[in-house]
C-alpha cells in the first residue's frame, strides 16, 4: 500500500491481514470492519480487538479508530491519507500496550 487517499477497503484489507498479519472478524453489512491482534477474542477483559476500519457509504475507508488506545471516554483515530509507516507505527503501539495490559492482567 502506498501513500494512497482514497484508499480501497480492498487495498487497506490487504496491508491490514497480509502485511501485518492481523485477524479480521467475519464480513458483515455493517459500516466498519474489527481486526484482531492474535485470535479473535471480543470479551473486554480480555479483547485482542486492535483496529476498527471505518468505512464511508461507498465503502471507502475514512478513518481508522485504535481501539486499545481509546477507552470509554476518548477515541484515538488515523486519518486519511493511511500512510504504510504511519499505520506500522500505529499497529506496533498498539500491540504493545495490548500485551502490556494482558501482562498486568496475569
Amino acid at each position: 500500500m502506498a501513500n494512497i487517499a482514497p484508499v480501497s477497503f480492498t487495498a487497506l484489507h490487504h496491508c491490514l491481514t497480509e502485511d501485518f498479519g492481523l485477524l479480521p472478524e467475519p464480513p458483515h453489512g455493517g459500516s466498519w470492519r474489527t481486526y484482531f491482534s492474535g485470535a479473535i477474542i471480543w470479551h473486554p477483559a480480555s479483547s485482542t480487538r486492535l483496529l476498527k476500519v471505518i468505512l464511508g457509504a461507498d465503502s471507502v475507508p475514512l478513518r481508522i479508530l485504535l481501539c486499545v488506545s481509546s477507552d470509554n471516554n476518548n477515541s484515538v483515530f488515523l486519518s486519511v491519507p493511511f500512510l504504510f509507516a504511519e499505520l506500522q507505527t500505529a499497529i506496533a503501539n498498539e500491540q504493545q500496550k495490548l500485551a502490556q495490559r494482558a501482562a498486568i492482567q496475569r
